[in-house]
């Protein structure tokens, strides 16, 4: 294989996609898109989540220290497009009609078509040019009903049906390719 070297830019980042739901000051909810998140493990699983520029979803959170991760799947990727459209800074985001909850464990707006959820709490806030990483402990997660008999140790993405995100398109999860420990049926000794 030849490769070729190209600048390092957001040309390619798939990543599965979460609306973030934060408190106003005025006790309202506020949602948006996020797809710089991952996971992190110190002795209770993490969320990693980077925010750039000037959004409504940073001021709550460095005020609130807190907010819901909404997984985006299939079927709900057209609210969470409209959230991301939609800036907080200019108005309520209530064109559209939805549904929310204020969380079970941490005070924070849910999303009702969310199958799964976080309700995180920040834990540690690094300051970045022009950029906040925020670590948060998850205190709760949410998940549909439909899940409770999903094996957890190996969570089966068709069925959850996240929507993925790279830059400016959304795809959908295909095939499963195979399991952990199987290389040796695809790969020669």
């Amino acid at each position: 294989m030849e490769r070729i070297d190209i600048k390092p830019a957001c040309v390619f980042s798939p990543q599965p996609m979460y609306i973030i739901g934060t408190r106003n000051e005025d006790g309202t909810p506020n949602f948006c898109i996020i797809t710089w998140l991952g996971f992190s493990f110190d002795n209770t699983p993490h969320i990693m989540m980077t925010i750039g520029g000037s959004k409504l979803t940073k001021t709550n959170i460095l005020r609130e220290r807190a907010f819901s991760a909404n997984l985006i799947t299939e079927d709900n990727i057209w609210l969470a497009d409209y959230f991301g459209c939609s800036k907080g800074e200019f108005g309520a985001k209530n064109t559209v009609k939805y549904n929310y909850h204020w969380g079970k464990s941490v005070n924070v707006p849910t999303i009702d078509d969310s199958h799964w959820l976080y309700e995180c709490e920040i834990t540690k806030i690094i300051e970045l040019e022009g950029s906040h990483l925020f670590l948060a402990d998850i205190k709760n997660i949410q998940i549909d009903k439909q899940y409770e008999n999903m094996n957890m140790e190996r969570i089966d993405l068709r069925e959850l049906r996240p929507a993925i995100y790279s830059p400016y398109n959304y795809f959908s999860i295909g095939e499963k390719l195979g399991d952990v420990g199987e290389w040796k049926k695809h790969l020669k000794e």
